[in-house]
């Protein structure tokens, strides 16, 4: 009877050290995870903190050297000689403008069309591959095309020539694809609530779109052509390629879409 119940205190003790044995391997996985975590958070940290550092000397660095030369001459004349900078500031303006005014109708209208009209097709899926491969072609492959399609005759004669037309037509290709996704993007984030408020008082599919959607979607549809403009200001190569380098320094302040201008 004694070693029975040797044998039975023993088989007690075995089960309860098992789980000490297990709670301590859990704390130590946790102890190892919030170890983990800390180093990882330190680092993400400190790459953060190194790039913040380095975009801010970046910048001191410009305003630093260009502070003495910037002057009110400085951003309202042109000679040509590359020490005023006011044809390059209109020039920027003009195209970027005239761009807008092709991408935003045609990205909206799309964006209308694919995210309330179109029902899921072969059409509309073709559509849908073409904008997001469109949206990572590099600018200077748009560039290219720009200079064989808007200035040059595929490569022969003469269309547009170097030219603020050229350049403009060339943004409006490379940019139409990002704004068209940030349209529809807009267009969808509108709750359905309001559709369906709009369309129980007797509007129609016209009238809910105009009146309602495109006011709900405005915040968004604004920051993405505001976006949108900022990459067109920073595009170089599909620039050079089509507007040209040079600005005429008689003529620099006229409307002429042909007329080139860096």
């Amino acid at each position: 009877m004694g070693a029975l119940a040797g044998q039975g205190e023993m088989a007690q003790e075995k089960p309860s050290s098992e789980k000490v044995s297990s709670g301590d391997a859990q704390s130590a996985r946790r102890a190892r995870a919030r170890l983990m975590d800390r180093v990882v958070t330190a680092v993400l940290w400190t790459l953060a903190v190194a790039l913040a550092v380095l975009l801010i000397s970046i910048v001191g660095y410009m305003i630093a050297r260009g502070i003495g030369v910037l002057s009110w001459d400085f951003i309202t004349k042109y000679d040509g000689s590359g020490n005023f900078v006011a044809a390059q500031l209109y020039n920027t303006f003009y195209i970027v403008g005239g761009s807008l005014l092709l991408c935003v109708p045609v990205a909206v209208g799309a964006a209308i069309y694919l995210a309330e009209y179109a029902r899921p097709s072969a059409f509309t899926t073709v559509v849908r591959v073409a904008t997001e491969t469109l949206a990572g072609v590099p600018s200077i492959i748009l560039g290219l095309f720009g200079f064989l399609i808007f200035v040059t005759n595929f490569g022969e004669g003469h269309r547009f020539g170097y030219s603020r037309l050229a350049g403009l037509l060339t943004l409006t290709i490379l940019n139409l694809p990002l704004l068209l996704r940030v349209a529809e993007d807009a267009v969808r984030s509108v709750p359905n609530e309001l559709r369906e408020a709009s369309i129980s008082l007797g509007a129609n599919k016209f009238q809910t779109v105009w009146r309602v959607l495109l006011p709900a979607g405005l915040p968004a549809l604004t920051t993405g052509i505001i976006l949108t403009a900022g990459k067109m200001i920073g595009e170089t190569a599909a620039i050079l390629y089509t507007a040209g380098g040079s600005t005429p320094v008689n003529n620099w302040l006229s409307l002429d879409p042909l007329s080139p201008g860096d």
